[in-house]
């Protein structure tokens, strides 16, 4: 009797062992991933790993908020060369620009300006142009009421070397200093443009840089400035200051120009072809260029 059970008991085992482990490769094979996959669809996606720029760039706008403006413009450039592939890219650039503007353009003292003292004789576009800037930048960064100075008055004058990258195509203007990136204009409004057309190109054709790329390049023509009522305006006429302004490329038909949108009455002069920005970018422009700077149309 002891042999058949025994004999029982292994084939038992033996069942179990051959029949327990094809039912676990079965479970393995073919109810788990479909469990598995259930289960994925009812759970919420898991988040998205933390960016470790974050408190970084926290950092930096803290010092803008404090009026740091110093501190900010170099925390915010380390930021920009150490974390090119951040999240807060765009919201740095566009905090950098703010902080340069406005540095570049106030009354105060810092290393990259240089102090002219008025003497008998000067006025205001004799100076601007011994000094290499316009006169309205030397309006806008000295808080000049008019256009008069007086002898003995003291004007800092910021120091820039200006060029213009303009991409159509990405809606932005962006202004270096030096090749340095300086700050950022969106752009509101631009003709559509015709199929096979280039949207650029020099009027003696050497302008193309590359036809593949479609870059050209060229410089600042002219600089007007427009009252409501289609009047143009020198920087030394009543109204100025309210005046809608465009900024001229030798590129072309580019033209720069003040859109201060569908709303607007009275509707301000605008060129047949153009791209429209916001009326303080382009105000703010005419300051800091000079006929001559370079620009690059990016297409």
């Amino acid at each position: 009797m002891g042999v058949p059970v025994i004999k029982a008991l292994v084939i038992l085992v033996l069942a179990v062992a051959v029949f327990g482990s094809g039912t676990y490769w079965t479970y393995e094979l073919y109810f788990r991933p479909k469990r598995e996959l259930i289960r994925e669809k009812i759970l919420p996606p898991p988040p998205p790993p933390v960016d470790p720029s974050l408190a970084e760039f926290d950092g930096c706008i803290a010092l803008k908020k404090e009026g740091r403006w110093e501190e900010s413009r170099k925390a915010l450039e380390f930021f920009l060369e150490h974390y090119p592939q951040s999240t807060k890219v765009d919201g740095a650039r566009q905090a950098l620009g703010e902080v340069n503007a406005l540095l570049f353009l106030s009354p105060e003292r810092w290393p990259e300006k240089k102090e002219h003292w008025v003497k008998k004789g000067d006025v205001l576009n004799k100076v601007a142009m011994s000094l290499r800037c316009s006169p309205e930048l030397l309006v806008r960064a000295n808080r000049l009421p008019g256009v008069t100075l007086r002898i003995g008055q003291r004007l800092v004058v910021p120091r820039g070397e200006f060029s213009l990258v303009v991409s159509p195509r990405l809606k932005r203007v962006t202004l270096l200093d030096r090749g340095r990136y300086f700050k950022q204009y969106g752009i509101r409004t631009q003709p559509t443009r015709r199929a096979g057309s280039s949207g650029a190109g020099g009027k003696d054709g050497k302008d193309p840089v590359g036809a593949a790329s479609q870059r050209f390049t060229g410089k600042v023509s002219d600089k007007m400035a427009w009252a409501a009522n289609g009047r143009r305006l020198s920087y030394a006429d009543p109204g100025y200051k309210e005046a809608f302004h465009w900024i001229v490329f030798s590129v072309g038909s580019h033209i720069l120009y003040a859109d201060p949108g569908p709303e607007a009455n009275p509707r301000p002069p605008k060129p047949p072809s153009g791209l429209g920005l916001e009326p303080e970018s382009v105000e703010e422009l005419a300051a800091l260029l000079r006929k001559g700077d370079p620009v690059t149309i990016e297409q």
